[in-house]
């Protein structure tokens, strides 16, 4: 299984953050086509770096990281100031890091509430238990974890130095910087893992559509997708979570994922095999139905329909409600699992434009009821994408309210920046973006 190269100039864009304005036209040399849906000629103004460096410029608002300095000191953790007085982070060896109470409690964070989302379809518990060791005597993956953890807790409500994520989180781009294809970090997973934590830190950090642009240095990272499966097992647990996240902003904005999938040969042994072989297929469908590959959506729905023949697991409890049905299942892998089912038989009947909108209502009110009845945040989490690209069917008041409901209730929990999820909602709830239906 070899890994796409990690080329110099990627790392040098992914660490200085100059960025395209759409990052699907950088990745050209990643088999991703170029955009064709902006007009005039992009006569924009370019800065001096980007114009030397051959880069676009990103002229949406950037992420702001305040520059850091002496950041490579081998003693215990302490704190300095910059000009402005603002406190400045200095990194030591990770063992050494975590015995500063404050960093500790951030670490326990990350094992304890944030790294079930990573492990929502990983019955090993890599993003726990592998992240969480190596996170002890390697320093990219705990500034990942203490910039995620501090940004999270400080978007739900609890006392967190923001300043503080900010400088892990610059700390990990600059030692993203120096990896390349050789280097063991970027062959055993650990670079992937920590890019994952990165995009969610970046999710939380920057409330926008697509905070993914901000990394698409790290699509250097990820391994071919054509036959086979890694077999390091973190680089295989990042490669999964890296592939849901593109599925989720793939169907918040209705495009092509931003990383190439095809049949991939897997062997379904455990609950979590099935939860990723659909993965594996929704993915298949986003980028079929989306790119218009017409051809392949009859195979791609007898291999959906087979997949759930063969399911091992079914709920436990289904009870019709006034609003959203009531389904309970015994591990969140298997509501993960019928998720990306119940959004790929949309798809594929929406491409078939056979169906009717009483039958997408369906599916969708199936998908958020799986969602409200896990209680589950690492569920939730991972439901954002196929709920924003669902409930544009749901016809019914009572419905559309206790989803918006829902789904604020559970960004005081996340940390998720659902407003723009809400906002398309209401668009095609209020027939302004009925195109969207379609």
């Amino acid at each position: 299984m070899g890994l796409l190269p990690w080329p110099k100039q990627s790392a040098k864009i992914l660490g200085e953050h100059l960025l395209a304005a759409d990052t699907r036209l950088l990745l050209v040399t990643i088999a991703v086509g170029p955009d064709h849906n902006h007009q005039g000629d992009e006569g924009l103004p370019v800065c001096a770096r980007c114009e030397r460096g051959g880069r676009f410029c990103d002229h949406s608002t950037p992420l702001k990281i305040r520059a850091q300095k002496n950041v490579a000191g081998r003693n215990a953790p302490s704190t300095a100031h910059d000009r402005a007085g603002s406190p400045v982070h200095r990194f030591g060896e990770p063992w050494a890091e975590l015995q500063n109470e404050e960093i500790a409690q951030y670490f326990e964070h990350y094992l304890k509430v944030l790294a079930p989302w990573y492990d929502l379809n990983d019955l090993d518990d890599s993003f726990t238990r592998l992240v969480g060791e190596r996170a002890l005597r390697n320093q990219l993956l705990l500034s990942a974890i203490i910039a995620f953890a501090a940004i999270h807790k400080s978007r739900t409500g609890f006392a967190a130095s923001k300043p503080l994520a900010e400088s892990h989180h610059a700390n990990c781009l600059r030692l993203l910087i120096g990896l390349d294809e050789h280097d063991i970090a970027t062959k055993d997973g650990t670079a992937l893992a920590a890019t994952c934590l990165l995009r969610s830190y970046e999710i939380l950090a920057v409330e926008e559509e697509d905070p993914n642009r901000h990394l698409f240095g790290a699509f250097s990272l990820i391994p071919r997708m054509s036959s086979t499966l890694p077999t390091e097992p973190l680089l295989r647990a990042g490669l999964w979570n890296y592939l849901r996240e593109d599925i989720t902003f793939s169907l918040i904005n209705e495009r092509p994922l931003k990383i190439e999938v095809g049949q991939v040969d897997m062997n379904l042994y455990r609950d979590d095999d099935y939860a990723n072989h659909i993965t594996l297929l929704l993915a298949r469908i986003v980028n079929a139905v989306f790119r218009d590959g017409q051809g392949l959506v009859e195979e791609l729905r007898a291999a959906v329909l087979r997949w759930h023949s063969y399911l091992p697991f079914r709920p436990y409890q289904v009870v019709q409600q006034e609003t959203f049905p009531k389904i309970r299942m015994i591990q969140d892998c298997h509501v993960a699992a019928l998720h990306y089912y119940h959004v790929a038989l949309i798809l594929l009947d929406k491409k078939r434009k056979t169906a009717k909108s009483a039958y997408f209502e369906s599916q969708a009110r199936l998908i958020c009821g799986l969602a409200l009845s896990a209680n589950s945040d690492a569920v939730m989490v991972n439901a954002y994408g196929p709920i924003c690209f669902s409930a544009k069917w749901l016809t019914k008041d009572n419905d559309r309210r206790e989803l918006v409901d829902r789904l604020l209730d559970s960004q005081k929990r996340t940390g998720w920046p659902v407003q723009p999820i809400i906002t398309k909602l209401k668009r095609c709830w209020s027939g302004q973006d009925e195109d969207r239906r379609q």
